[in-house]
């Protein structure tokens, strides 16, 4: 009986509930935010991270950060937790299925951008990866 316990307790996974996407790209964003932190001033309210899929021979997915607010009409978002900082994510072939639980759009209208946008002179790098199955090979980083 003891060792039963003790099996199910080590082969059990408690699934995050307040996770949007699978383990690896949750941990790949967690990552880059981590390393490129937002600031908080009211000058940079409309940064935002961004998750970009696109295909041409294999699919890839890009990290960065908009300066500029949500950049495409056709995104999903605004995904943010206790962990997470706000992001969005531009999908339009839904390429990240595998790795994206819920699709959603809330919130969007806060990083809109209104009027002329703000000088800004941080640029942020670019984490570019390879989709292959449900992992994703770290490429490039773009500086």
């Amino acid at each position: 009986m003891y060792f039963i316990f003790i099996f199910l307790l080590i082969n059990c996974k408690k699934e995050n509930k307040n996770s949007f996407f699978n383990e690896n790209l949750e941990r790949e964003i967690l990552r880059y935010q981590k390393d490129h932190a937002i600031p908080q001033k009211s000058l940079y309210k409309l940064f935002i991270y961004e998750i970009f899929f696109s295909r041409r021979n294999d699919t890839i997915l890009t990290i960065t950060v908009s300066p500029t607010g949500i950049r495409s009409n056709n995104s999903y978002g605004i995904y943010k937790n206790e962990i997470l900082k706000p992001l969005y994510i531009i999908d339009n072939e839904k390429l990240g299925k595998k790795f994206i639980k819920l699709y959603k759009k809330t919130d969007m209208k806060d990083y809109n951008l209104r009027g002329l946008p703000p000088h800004i002179d941080i640029i942020y790098p670019v984490y570019k990866y390879k989709v292959k199955g449900n992992k994703l090979i770290l490429l490039d980083s773009l500086k």
